[in-house]
Protein backbone atom coordinates (compact mmCIF):
# COMPACT_ATOMS: atom_id res chain seq x y z
CA UNK A 1 0.00 0.00 0.00
CA UNK A 2 1.24 3.47 -0.48
CA UNK A 3 2.28 5.65 2.18
CA UNK A 4 0.37 8.03 3.82
CA UNK A 5 2.43 10.88 2.63
CA UNK A 6 1.34 12.25 -0.60
CA UNK A 7 3.42 12.74 -3.70
CA UNK A 8 3.06 14.74 -6.44
CA UNK A 9 1.10 13.05 -9.65
CA UNK A 10 1.17 16.22 -11.17
CA UNK A 11 3.99 17.45 -14.38
CA UNK A 12 6.68 18.37 -12.86
CA UNK A 13 7.53 22.49 -13.90
CA UNK A 14 11.21 21.73 -15.67
CA UNK A 15 12.42 18.26 -16.46
CA UNK A 16 15.05 18.11 -13.53
CA UNK A 17 11.88 17.46 -11.51
CA UNK A 18 11.13 14.60 -13.62
CA UNK A 19 14.49 13.35 -13.15
CA UNK A 20 14.51 13.70 -9.46
CA UNK A 21 11.11 11.53 -9.55
CA UNK A 22 12.43 8.80 -11.40
CA UNK A 23 15.24 8.14 -9.81
CA UNK A 24 13.34 8.16 -6.35
CA UNK A 25 10.84 6.05 -7.90
CA UNK A 26 13.88 3.79 -9.06
CA UNK A 27 15.14 3.77 -5.51
CA UNK A 28 12.02 2.95 -4.18
CA UNK A 29 11.32 0.40 -6.20
CA UNK A 30 14.65 -1.72 -5.08
CA UNK A 31 14.15 -0.73 -1.28
CA UNK A 32 10.57 -2.74 -1.59
CA UNK A 33 11.62 -5.49 -3.37
CA UNK A 34 13.71 -5.80 -0.09
CA UNK A 35 12.20 -4.90 2.70
CA UNK A 36 8.05 -5.84 1.46
CA UNK A 37 7.90 -2.52 2.69
CA UNK A 38 7.77 0.50 0.92
CA UNK A 39 9.88 3.82 2.50
CA UNK A 40 8.33 6.84 3.35
CA UNK A 41 9.21 10.43 1.13
CA UNK A 42 12.80 11.31 3.18
CA UNK A 43 13.84 8.01 3.34
CA UNK A 44 13.88 7.72 -0.52
CA UNK A 45 15.76 10.53 -1.02
CA UNK A 46 18.75 8.84 1.30
CA UNK A 47 18.33 5.70 -1.11
CA UNK A 48 19.67 7.18 -4.48
CA UNK A 49 23.20 5.33 -5.40
CA UNK A 50 24.88 4.13 -8.02
CA UNK A 51 27.12 6.32 -10.62
CA UNK A 52 24.36 6.03 -13.65
CA UNK A 53 21.88 7.28 -11.18
CA UNK A 54 24.03 9.84 -9.47
CA UNK A 55 25.32 11.03 -13.27
CA UNK A 56 21.84 11.74 -14.42
CA UNK A 57 20.21 13.11 -11.56
CA UNK A 58 23.22 15.58 -11.26
CA UNK A 59 23.05 16.55 -14.83
CA UNK A 60 19.35 16.59 -15.09
CA UNK A 61 18.95 19.38 -11.79
CA UNK A 62 22.08 21.40 -12.87
CA UNK A 63 20.59 21.57 -16.61
CA UNK A 64 17.01 23.26 -17.30
CA UNK A 65 15.13 22.37 -20.09
CA UNK A 66 16.23 24.54 -22.78
CA UNK A 67 19.82 23.46 -22.72
CA UNK A 68 21.28 21.12 -24.94
CA UNK A 69 20.72 17.60 -23.04
CA UNK A 70 22.48 14.72 -24.61
CA UNK A 71 18.97 12.49 -25.94
CA UNK A 72 20.10 9.16 -24.30
CA UNK A 73 19.98 11.02 -20.80
CA UNK A 74 16.51 12.81 -22.22
CA UNK A 75 15.03 9.43 -22.86
CA UNK A 76 16.16 7.53 -19.89
CA UNK A 77 13.63 10.35 -17.82
CA UNK A 78 11.09 10.47 -20.19
CA UNK A 79 10.27 7.39 -21.91
CA UNK A 80 10.43 5.66 -17.92
CA UNK A 81 7.81 7.66 -16.75
CA UNK A 82 5.94 5.95 -13.57
CA UNK A 83 3.15 7.50 -11.42
CA UNK A 84 5.14 7.40 -7.90
CA UNK A 85 2.34 5.08 -6.60
CA UNK A 86 2.85 2.37 -9.20
CA UNK A 87 6.62 1.56 -7.48
CA UNK A 88 5.19 0.55 -4.23
CA UNK A 89 3.31 -2.66 -4.88
CA UNK A 90 1.88 -3.85 -1.51
CA UNK A 91 2.25 -6.94 -0.14
CA UNK A 92 -0.60 -9.60 -0.65
CA UNK A 93 -3.22 -9.74 2.18
CA UNK A 94 -1.81 -12.71 4.54
CA UNK A 95 -3.91 -16.24 3.87
CA UNK A 96 -6.92 -16.56 6.32
CA UNK A 97 -7.35 -19.73 8.24
CA UNK A 98 -9.18 -21.38 5.51
CA UNK A 99 -7.05 -20.64 2.91
CA UNK A 100 -4.07 -23.19 2.25
CA UNK A 101 -0.36 -21.51 1.68
CA UNK A 102 0.52 -21.97 -1.36
CA UNK A 103 4.26 -23.70 -1.63
CA UNK A 104 7.75 -21.94 -2.31
CA UNK A 105 8.12 -21.72 -5.75
CA UNK A 106 4.84 -22.79 -7.12
CA UNK A 107 2.41 -20.14 -9.49
CA UNK A 108 0.70 -17.55 -7.99
CA UNK A 109 -2.58 -17.62 -6.95
CA UNK A 110 -5.34 -16.08 -9.48
CA UNK A 111 -5.94 -13.48 -6.87
CA UNK A 112 -2.86 -11.99 -7.38
CA UNK A 113 -4.10 -10.84 -11.10
CA UNK A 114 -7.39 -9.46 -10.04
CA UNK A 115 -7.90 -6.05 -9.34
CA UNK A 116 -7.12 -4.61 -6.36
CA UNK A 117 -7.99 -0.80 -4.60
CA UNK A 118 -6.02 0.69 -1.49
CA UNK A 119 -7.33 3.83 -0.40
CA UNK A 120 -5.25 6.05 2.15
CA UNK A 121 -6.84 8.96 3.83
CA UNK A 122 -7.41 11.15 3.41
CA UNK A 123 -9.04 11.06 -0.49
CA UNK A 124 -6.71 8.81 -2.17
CA UNK A 125 -6.82 5.24 -4.38
CA UNK A 126 -4.50 3.14 -5.80
CA UNK A 127 -5.85 0.14 -7.87
CA UNK A 128 -3.72 -2.36 -9.65
CA UNK A 129 -4.90 -4.08 -12.73
CA UNK A 130 -7.83 -2.31 -12.97
CA UNK A 131 -10.79 -0.85 -10.37
CA UNK A 132 -12.43 -2.67 -7.98
CA UNK A 133 -16.09 -1.79 -8.62
CA UNK A 134 -17.58 -3.84 -5.89
CA UNK A 135 -15.81 -1.83 -3.40
CA UNK A 136 -16.85 1.53 -4.82
CA UNK A 137 -20.16 0.81 -6.08
CA UNK A 138 -20.94 -0.90 -2.01
CA UNK A 139 -19.43 2.93 -0.64
CA UNK A 140 -17.59 3.43 2.76
CA UNK A 141 -14.13 5.19 2.87
CA UNK A 142 -14.25 4.64 -1.06
CA UNK A 143 -16.78 7.49 -1.99
CA UNK A 144 -14.35 10.01 -0.75
CA UNK A 145 -11.89 9.00 -3.65
CA UNK A 146 -10.59 12.29 -4.69
CA UNK A 147 -7.33 11.55 -6.61
CA UNK A 148 -7.25 8.09 -7.96
CA UNK A 149 -4.25 6.07 -9.28
CA UNK A 150 -4.34 3.17 -11.91
CA UNK A 151 -1.08 1.25 -12.07
CA UNK A 152 -0.91 -1.82 -14.37
CA UNK A 153 -3.60 -0.84 -16.43
CA UNK A 154 -4.66 -4.74 -17.91
CA UNK A 155 -6.65 -3.53 -20.84
CA UNK A 156 -6.02 -2.12 -24.54
CA UNK A 157 -8.47 0.18 -23.66
CA UNK A 158 -9.68 2.97 -20.47
CA UNK A 159 -13.06 4.49 -20.68
CA UNK A 160 -13.38 7.43 -19.00
CA UNK A 161 -16.92 7.37 -18.89
CA UNK A 162 -16.48 4.71 -15.25
CA UNK A 163 -15.09 8.13 -13.18
CA UNK A 164 -18.56 9.56 -13.89
CA UNK A 165 -20.32 6.92 -11.96
CA UNK A 166 -17.60 5.28 -9.70
CA UNK A 167 -15.97 8.69 -8.67
CA UNK A 168 -17.68 11.76 -9.64
CA UNK A 169 -15.74 13.88 -7.09
CA UNK A 170 -12.53 13.23 -8.61
CA UNK A 171 -10.00 15.85 -8.78
CA UNK A 172 -7.17 14.50 -10.16
CA UNK A 173 -6.75 11.12 -12.43
CA UNK A 174 -3.10 9.21 -12.91
CA UNK A 175 -3.13 5.59 -15.39
CA UNK A 176 -0.12 4.36 -16.28
CA UNK A 177 0.47 0.74 -18.00
CA UNK A 178 1.72 -0.98 -21.19
CA UNK A 179 -0.80 -2.65 -22.09
CA UNK A 180 -2.83 0.31 -22.28
CA UNK A 181 -3.51 1.72 -26.13
CA UNK A 182 -6.61 3.84 -26.50
CA UNK A 183 -9.50 6.11 -24.67
CA UNK A 184 -12.77 4.26 -25.38
CA UNK A 185 -14.65 7.38 -25.25
CA UNK A 186 -13.96 11.00 -24.46
CA UNK A 187 -13.78 12.43 -20.73
CA UNK A 188 -17.27 13.26 -19.67
CA UNK A 189 -18.04 16.10 -17.52
CA UNK A 190 -16.02 16.13 -14.31
CA UNK A 191 -16.99 19.57 -12.34
CA UNK A 192 -13.98 18.93 -10.05
CA UNK A 193 -10.88 17.18 -12.06
CA UNK A 194 -8.52 19.40 -12.90
CA UNK A 195 -5.19 16.83 -13.33
CA UNK A 196 -4.97 14.32 -15.91
CA UNK A 197 -1.59 12.10 -16.03
CA UNK A 198 -1.81 9.79 -18.63
CA UNK A 199 1.96 8.22 -18.90
CA UNK A 200 4.02 5.09 -19.43
CA UNK A 201 1.56 3.50 -21.85
CA UNK A 202 1.18 2.83 -25.50
CA UNK A 203 -1.65 5.02 -26.24
CA UNK A 204 -1.20 6.24 -29.62
CA UNK A 205 -4.33 8.24 -30.54
CA UNK A 206 -6.49 10.81 -28.99
CA UNK A 207 -9.25 13.44 -30.53
CA UNK A 208 -8.96 17.08 -30.59
CA UNK A 209 -11.89 17.00 -27.61
CA UNK A 210 -10.72 14.18 -25.75
CA UNK A 211 -10.60 16.40 -22.52
CA UNK A 212 -13.11 19.07 -24.25
CA UNK A 213 -15.56 18.27 -21.50
CA UNK A 214 -12.96 19.16 -18.17
CA UNK A 215 -14.21 22.34 -17.16
CA UNK A 216 -12.10 22.59 -14.26
CA UNK A 217 -9.08 20.87 -15.75
CA UNK A 218 -4.90 22.81 -15.44
CA UNK A 219 -2.78 19.73 -16.39
CA UNK A 220 -2.43 17.60 -18.88
CA UNK A 221 0.43 15.10 -18.76
CA UNK A 222 0.62 12.47 -22.05
CA UNK A 223 4.48 12.03 -21.62
CA UNK A 224 5.96 8.53 -22.15
CA UNK A 225 3.47 7.17 -24.38
CA UNK A 226 3.33 6.47 -28.39
CA UNK A 227 1.72 8.99 -29.37
CA UNK A 228 2.66 10.09 -33.02
CA UNK A 229 0.49 13.13 -33.85
CA UNK A 230 -1.96 15.16 -32.44
CA UNK A 231 -4.24 17.97 -33.33
CA UNK A 232 -4.72 21.18 -31.23
CA UNK A 233 -6.79 20.04 -28.32
CA UNK A 234 -10.03 22.14 -27.58
CA UNK A 235 -10.42 22.99 -23.86
CA UNK A 236 -13.25 24.62 -21.99
CA UNK A 237 -11.01 26.18 -18.63
CA UNK A 238 -9.23 29.43 -19.82
CA UNK A 239 -5.70 27.69 -19.41
CA UNK A 240 -3.91 24.00 -19.65
CA UNK A 241 -0.87 23.09 -19.37
CA UNK A 242 -0.07 20.23 -21.47
CA UNK A 243 3.25 17.84 -21.21
CA UNK A 244 3.60 15.98 -24.46
CA UNK A 245 7.44 14.65 -24.16
CA UNK A 246 8.40 11.26 -24.95
CA UNK A 247 6.56 10.05 -27.29
CA UNK A 248 7.09 8.54 -30.81
CA UNK A 249 6.20 11.87 -32.72
CA UNK A 250 6.20 11.41 -36.52
CA UNK A 251 7.58 14.28 -38.18
CA UNK A 252 6.52 13.14 -41.37
CA UNK A 253 3.34 14.44 -40.49
CA UNK A 254 1.94 17.74 -40.38
CA UNK A 255 2.24 19.54 -36.97
CA UNK A 256 2.83 23.06 -38.25
CA UNK A 257 0.65 24.22 -35.92
CA UNK A 258 2.56 23.86 -32.57
CA UNK A 259 4.74 26.98 -34.32
CA UNK A 260 1.52 29.08 -34.50
CA UNK A 261 0.83 27.97 -31.06
CA UNK A 262 2.02 31.23 -28.77
CA UNK A 263 -0.43 30.81 -25.20
CA UNK A 264 2.43 28.01 -24.24
CA UNK A 265 -0.15 26.02 -23.88
CA UNK A 266 1.69 23.10 -24.49
CA UNK A 267 4.86 23.36 -21.92
CA UNK A 268 7.53 21.29 -23.37
CA UNK A 269 7.42 21.38 -26.80
CA UNK A 270 10.98 22.43 -27.33
CA UNK A 271 12.04 19.36 -26.06
CA UNK A 272 9.59 17.11 -28.18
CA UNK A 273 12.45 14.94 -30.65
CA UNK A 274 10.87 13.20 -33.95
CA UNK A 275 11.23 9.00 -34.05
CA UNK A 276 10.11 8.40 -37.61
CA UNK A 277 13.05 7.09 -39.81
CA UNK A 278 12.98 10.02 -41.53
CA UNK A 279 13.61 12.51 -39.05
CA UNK A 280 14.50 10.73 -35.81
CA UNK A 281 17.00 11.96 -33.46
CA UNK A 282 15.38 15.74 -34.75
CA UNK A 283 13.94 17.92 -32.70
CA UNK A 284 9.91 18.60 -33.71
CA UNK A 285 10.03 22.30 -33.87
CA UNK A 286 12.93 22.19 -35.73
CA UNK A 287 11.44 19.77 -38.59
CA UNK A 288 8.06 21.87 -38.27
CA UNK A 289 10.07 25.15 -38.35
CA UNK A 290 12.09 24.20 -41.77
CA UNK A 291 8.62 22.42 -43.23
CA UNK A 292 7.02 25.93 -42.75
CA UNK A 293 9.72 27.73 -44.69
CA UNK A 294 9.39 25.09 -47.88
CA UNK A 295 5.83 25.09 -47.67
CA UNK A 296 5.99 29.12 -47.98
CA UNK A 297 8.61 29.01 -51.03
CA UNK A 298 6.63 26.33 -52.70
CA UNK A 299 4.22 29.50 -53.18
CA UNK A 300 6.48 31.22 -55.93
CA UNK A 301 4.96 32.19 -59.34
CA UNK A 302 7.33 29.93 -60.73
CA UNK A 303 6.36 26.39 -58.58
CA UNK A 304 2.84 27.76 -57.32
CA UNK A 305 1.28 24.15 -58.80
CA UNK A 306 4.37 22.22 -57.73
CA UNK A 307 4.15 20.36 -54.03
CA UNK A 308 7.78 20.46 -52.31
CA UNK A 309 8.60 18.66 -48.69
CA UNK A 310 11.59 18.30 -46.83
CA UNK A 311 13.33 14.75 -47.34
CA UNK A 312 15.89 14.75 -44.51
CA UNK A 313 18.00 16.83 -42.38
CA UNK A 314 21.30 16.34 -42.53
CA UNK A 315 22.94 17.51 -39.42
CA UNK A 316 26.07 19.84 -39.76
CA UNK A 317 29.58 18.94 -39.59
CA UNK A 318 30.08 20.81 -36.55
CA UNK A 319 26.66 19.34 -34.81
CA UNK A 320 25.45 22.05 -34.29
CA UNK A 321 22.32 23.15 -36.77
CA UNK A 322 20.70 21.35 -39.64
CA UNK A 323 20.82 21.60 -43.19
CA UNK A 324 17.62 20.30 -44.82
CA UNK A 325 17.10 18.64 -48.19
CA UNK A 326 14.36 18.94 -50.02
CA UNK A 327 12.29 17.52 -53.16
CA UNK A 328 10.33 19.46 -55.21
CA UNK A 329 7.75 17.64 -57.42
CA UNK A 330 6.29 19.02 -60.85
CA UNK A 331 5.49 16.13 -62.72
CA UNK A 332 2.52 16.36 -64.51
CA UNK A 333 2.42 19.97 -64.54
CA UNK A 334 2.43 21.28 -68.47
CA UNK A 335 5.98 22.71 -67.78
CA UNK A 336 8.01 23.72 -71.38
CA UNK A 337 11.03 24.45 -69.79
CA UNK A 338 12.69 23.85 -66.14
CA UNK A 339 11.57 25.93 -63.60
CA UNK A 340 13.99 29.75 -62.88
CA UNK A 341 13.40 28.71 -59.34
CA UNK A 342 13.37 26.57 -56.98
CA UNK A 343 13.58 26.68 -53.03
CA UNK A 344 17.09 26.45 -51.74
CA UNK A 345 18.28 23.46 -50.38
CA UNK A 346 16.45 21.76 -53.29
CA UNK A 347 18.51 18.43 -53.45
CA UNK A 348 15.62 16.50 -55.55
CA UNK A 349 13.53 17.14 -58.56
CA UNK A 350 11.10 15.32 -60.06
CA UNK A 351 9.44 17.20 -63.12
CA UNK A 352 8.31 14.28 -65.29
CA UNK A 353 5.86 13.91 -67.96
CA UNK A 354 5.83 17.40 -69.04
CA UNK A 355 6.51 19.24 -72.22
CA UNK A 356 10.81 19.96 -72.03
CA UNK A 357 12.90 20.46 -74.47
CA UNK A 358 16.27 21.00 -72.98
CA UNK A 359 18.29 20.65 -70.20
CA UNK A 360 19.85 24.44 -70.19
CA UNK A 361 18.56 25.50 -66.94
CA UNK A 362 21.18 22.85 -64.94
CA UNK A 363 23.80 24.74 -65.98
CA UNK A 364 23.45 27.83 -66.14
CA UNK A 365 20.69 28.40 -63.32
CA UNK A 366 22.12 28.58 -59.80
CA UNK A 367 19.12 27.37 -58.22
CA UNK A 368 20.08 23.96 -59.65
CA UNK A 369 23.81 23.82 -57.81
CA UNK A 370 22.34 21.80 -55.10
CA UNK A 371 20.15 19.54 -57.16
CA UNK A 372 21.75 15.99 -57.57
CA UNK A 373 18.99 13.62 -58.48
CA UNK A 374 16.11 14.88 -60.78
CA UNK A 375 13.89 12.88 -62.78
CA UNK A 376 13.29 14.06 -66.56
CA UNK A 377 11.12 11.03 -67.60
CA UNK A 378 8.78 11.09 -70.78
CA UNK A 379 9.53 14.77 -71.57
CA UNK A 380 10.24 16.02 -74.95
CA UNK A 381 14.49 16.27 -74.64
CA UNK A 382 16.62 15.77 -77.75
CA UNK A 383 19.91 15.73 -76.78
CA UNK A 384 22.17 16.70 -73.28
CA UNK A 385 25.48 17.63 -74.95
CA UNK A 386 25.42 21.35 -73.19
CA UNK A 387 25.92 19.01 -69.98
CA UNK A 388 29.20 18.22 -71.83
CA UNK A 389 32.41 19.34 -68.81
CA UNK A 390 30.07 20.72 -66.59
CA UNK A 391 29.99 20.88 -62.56
CA UNK A 392 26.59 19.91 -62.72
CA UNK A 393 27.43 16.61 -64.34
CA UNK A 394 30.57 16.00 -62.28
CA UNK A 395 27.92 16.36 -59.25
CA UNK A 396 24.78 14.54 -60.05
CA UNK A 397 23.56 11.80 -58.09
CA UNK A 398 20.60 10.61 -60.24
CA UNK A 399 19.80 10.97 -63.47
CA UNK A 400 16.90 9.68 -64.90
CA UNK A 401 15.77 10.03 -69.12
CA UNK A 402 13.89 7.71 -69.43
CA UNK A 403 11.12 8.15 -72.38
CA UNK A 404 12.77 11.42 -74.07
CA UNK A 405 13.46 11.67 -78.10
CA UNK A 406 17.13 11.15 -77.44
CA UNK A 407 19.25 9.23 -80.66
CA UNK A 408 22.77 9.94 -79.82
CA UNK A 409 24.61 10.86 -76.55
CA UNK A 410 28.42 12.03 -76.66
CA UNK A 411 29.43 8.82 -74.50
CA UNK A 412 32.98 9.67 -74.04
CA UNK A 413 31.87 12.90 -71.88
CA UNK A 414 29.30 10.97 -70.34
CA UNK A 415 32.02 8.51 -69.52
CA UNK A 416 34.71 11.17 -67.89
CA UNK A 417 32.19 12.80 -65.69
CA UNK A 418 30.99 9.39 -64.27
CA UNK A 419 34.89 8.47 -63.94
CA UNK A 420 35.41 12.08 -62.34
CA UNK A 421 32.15 11.70 -60.06
CA UNK A 422 32.31 10.05 -56.69
CA UNK A 423 28.27 10.34 -55.81
CA UNK A 424 27.23 9.31 -59.11
CA UNK A 425 24.57 6.68 -58.33
CA UNK A 426 21.96 5.54 -60.86
CA UNK A 427 21.50 6.56 -65.08
CA UNK A 428 18.42 5.88 -66.56
CA UNK A 429 18.27 6.01 -70.72
CA UNK A 430 15.47 3.62 -71.75
CA UNK A 431 12.72 4.30 -74.05
CA UNK A 432 14.51 6.73 -76.16
CA UNK A 433 14.81 6.33 -79.80
CA UNK A 434 18.38 5.51 -79.88
CA UNK A 435 19.74 5.38 -83.44
CA UNK A 436 21.70 1.92 -84.15
CA UNK A 437 24.46 3.79 -86.29
CA UNK A 438 27.96 1.46 -86.96
CA UNK A 439 30.18 3.57 -85.09
CA UNK A 440 27.66 4.80 -82.29
CA UNK A 441 26.17 1.52 -81.47
CA UNK A 442 29.25 -0.32 -80.87
CA UNK A 443 30.46 2.83 -78.38
CA UNK A 444 27.51 2.86 -76.23
CA UNK A 445 27.16 -0.85 -76.16
CA UNK A 446 30.50 -0.97 -74.66
CA UNK A 447 29.89 2.06 -72.36
CA UNK A 448 26.61 0.07 -71.11
CA UNK A 449 28.59 -3.00 -70.34
CA UNK A 450 31.47 -1.57 -68.66
CA UNK A 451 28.68 0.63 -66.07
CA UNK A 452 26.10 -1.67 -66.44
CA UNK A 453 25.23 -1.70 -62.47
CA UNK A 454 25.33 2.16 -62.94
CA UNK A 455 23.05 2.21 -65.58
CA UNK A 456 19.98 0.51 -64.15
CA UNK A 457 18.03 -0.16 -67.18
CA UNK A 458 21.09 -1.11 -69.33
CA UNK A 459 19.11 -4.59 -69.94
CA UNK A 460 16.10 -2.10 -71.54
CA UNK A 461 17.72 -0.33 -73.49
CA UNK A 462 17.22 -0.62 -77.44
CA UNK A 463 18.36 0.72 -80.60
CA UNK A 464 16.94 1.02 -84.36
CA UNK A 465 17.75 0.93 -87.31
CA UNK A 466 15.96 1.09 -91.13
CA UNK A 467 15.50 -2.21 -92.70
CA UNK A 468 16.88 -2.46 -96.71
CA UNK A 469 14.20 -4.70 -97.47
CA UNK A 470 10.84 -2.84 -96.13
CA UNK A 471 12.25 0.24 -95.13
CA UNK A 472 10.99 -0.37 -91.60
CA UNK A 473 12.62 0.25 -88.02
CA UNK A 474 13.97 -2.63 -86.53
CA UNK A 475 15.01 -2.50 -82.93
CA UNK A 476 17.62 -4.47 -81.05
CA UNK A 477 19.05 -4.59 -77.57
CA UNK A 478 22.30 -2.55 -77.46
CA UNK A 479 23.72 -5.17 -75.03
CA UNK A 480 23.48 -7.64 -77.43
CA UNK A 481 23.79 -5.87 -80.90
CA UNK A 482 27.05 -7.02 -83.55
CA UNK A 483 28.49 -5.12 -86.31
CA UNK A 484 27.11 -7.60 -88.43
CA UNK A 485 23.59 -6.78 -87.21
CA UNK A 486 23.88 -2.98 -87.65
CA UNK A 487 26.77 -2.25 -90.31
CA UNK A 488 26.29 -2.35 -93.70
CA UNK A 489 29.23 -4.20 -95.96
CA UNK A 490 30.89 -0.71 -97.01
CA UNK A 491 30.41 0.51 -93.32
CA UNK A 492 31.55 -2.63 -91.74
CA UNK A 493 34.57 -2.69 -94.52
CA UNK A 494 35.20 0.71 -93.98
CA UNK A 495 35.80 0.61 -90.04
CA UNK A 496 37.99 -2.69 -90.91
CA UNK A 497 40.24 -0.93 -92.73
CA UNK A 498 40.32 1.83 -90.29
CA UNK A 499 41.08 -0.30 -87.48
CA UNK A 500 43.75 -2.06 -89.59
CA UNK A 501 45.61 1.22 -90.15
CA UNK A 502 45.28 2.36 -86.57
CA UNK A 503 46.89 -1.13 -85.51
CA UNK A 504 49.52 -0.52 -87.57
CA UNK A 505 50.36 3.35 -86.78
CA UNK A 506 50.29 1.97 -83.03
CA UNK A 507 52.64 -0.49 -84.15
CA UNK A 508 54.92 1.77 -85.43
CA UNK A 509 54.59 4.26 -82.83
CA UNK A 510 56.05 1.23 -80.40
CA UNK A 511 58.89 0.48 -82.31
CA UNK A 512 60.12 3.93 -83.02
CA UNK A 513 59.89 5.04 -79.21
CA UNK A 514 61.81 1.23 -78.27
CA UNK A 515 64.93 2.67 -81.07
CA UNK A 516 65.28 5.55 -79.35
CA UNK A 517 65.42 4.23 -76.24
CA UNK A 518 67.93 1.79 -77.58
CA UNK A 519 70.04 4.40 -79.13
CA UNK A 520 69.98 6.54 -75.89
CA UNK A 521 70.96 3.30 -73.90
CA UNK A 522 73.99 2.45 -76.03
CA UNK A 523 74.88 6.12 -76.51
CA UNK A 524 75.49 6.36 -72.66
CA UNK A 525 77.28 3.31 -72.05
CA UNK A 526 79.96 3.56 -74.99
CA UNK A 527 79.46 7.25 -76.53
CA UNK A 528 78.67 6.37 -79.77
CA UNK A 529 76.37 7.93 -81.99
CA UNK A 530 73.67 5.73 -84.09
CA UNK A 531 75.06 4.51 -87.20
CA UNK A 532 72.22 6.94 -88.82
CA UNK A 533 73.52 9.98 -87.55
CA UNK A 534 76.91 9.01 -88.32
CA UNK A 535 76.13 8.62 -92.05
CA UNK A 536 74.36 12.22 -92.51
CA UNK A 537 76.03 14.88 -93.78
Amino acid sequence: MATDTPTRATPPDSLSSTAVRFVCNVSSLSDTGITGQPTNNDDRATTISGPLVMLVFTLLTVVPVSAQLPLSLQNLVVENVAVGECAFRPAPPPPSQHQAVSPAGSAPSSSSTRPACYFTPPNRTVCFRGIETKRFQAGGKFNLTRWLILCDWPLRSFDPLVLSRLVPRIERLAVTGRVLQRLAHDFPALPYLRMVNITGTRLNHTGVNAFYELERLQVLNLRGNELEQIQPYRFRSGHVEVYLQGNLWNCTNDMIWLLKEQSRQYVDKPTLVCKDWKYTGRPVMTAMEYKRVVRESCLHEEIWNCSCHVSYLRLSENGLSFHPMIMVNCSDRGFYQLPQYLPGNTTVLHIARNKLQSVDSLTTNEHYQSVQDIYLDENRITTIDILEDTIWLDNFRILSLRGNRLNRIRVYSVEHAIERNPGVGKLYLSNNPWRCGCRFAIRFQRFLRKHESLVADSRNITCYFINDDDGRKQYLPVLTVTPNDICRPSEHNTAAFYNTLSIIFASLIVLIFTKLAYDYYHYRKYGKLPWLIMKMP
